[in-house]
């Protein structure tokens, strides 16, 4: 039988290390959405009247 090469350290690092570049724009946009969520729902309204208006174009912006 034919022996599997070993891998090295150096090998399987430097192919988590080239996952992890071909993975980092989709986890950015992940993490811009989120974050976006987060402000959008912690965002103090000064106005209640401006937060009511808010909430009906977010509807409306739904439904279409």
């Amino acid at each position: 039988m034919a022996k599997h090469p070993s891998t090295s350290p150096f090998q399987v690092m430097e192919e988590e290390a080239y996952h992890a570049f071909l993975e980092w724009p989709v986890w950015l946009v992940l993490r811009e959405q989120e974050l976006a969520v987060y402000l959008a729902a912690h965002r103090p309204q000064a106005d209640p009247r401006a937060a009511q208006s808010a909430r009906a174009a977010a509807q409306s912006d739904k439904d279409n």
